[in-house]
């Protein structure tokens, strides 16, 4: 029993120091200006995430079934040098927890900024084509008086 809840805290430790590399590799691509693979490493991590969950509920599913309201209650009851192991993956695994969801923030905010800049360089891009002036020749190269409203594009058939 104790074994098998030891394995699980162990993959979900391991599990999550891995998500943590995956998400400075993830920066690292943001930075470097290669949105191609983010969206590839994207997808890894996003199948990560979904296996810790799994993984995460297993072992509720184990504690519950032998009684246990969660893993404090659990580590409570182990005696000795067990009791110890437990603890330190517990650590371990809250700090990359607490490393993952900092990596993750810097990775949104790096991304919305791109985001908006891009946004932006858009707008301007687009100012600088559209015409100044809302009177303009046609493609046929007569005179147009444009409406300063949308309109809609309208034909015969």
């Amino acid at each position: 029993m104790q074994q098998s809840i030891f394995d699980a805290l162990h993959r979900q430790a391991q599990g999550t120091e891995l998500l943590c590399m995956l998400l400075q590799e993830e920066y690292a691509l943001l930075r470097a200006g290669r949105p191609d693979h983010v969206a590839g490493l994207e997808m890894s991590i996003q199948e990560l995430i979904r296996q810790l969950v799994r993984e995460r509920e297993c072992m509720r599913r184990l504690l519950n079934g032998w009684g246990y309201a969660g893993l404090n209650d659990f580590v409570g009851r182990v005696d000795g040098p067990s009791a110890d192991n437990f603890l330190l993956w517990r650590r371990k695994l809250a700090d990359w927890e607490q490393d993952c969801a900092r990596q993750a923030t810097m990775n949104a905010d790096l991304a919305m900024a791109m985001w908006k800049q891009s946004g932006q360089l858009l707008s301007h891009f687009q100012n600088q084509v559209a015409p100044r002036e809302r009177n303009t020749y046609t493609a046929k190269g007569s005179w147009h008086n444009r409406p300063s409203t949308a309109a809609l594009v309208r034909g015969r058939l």
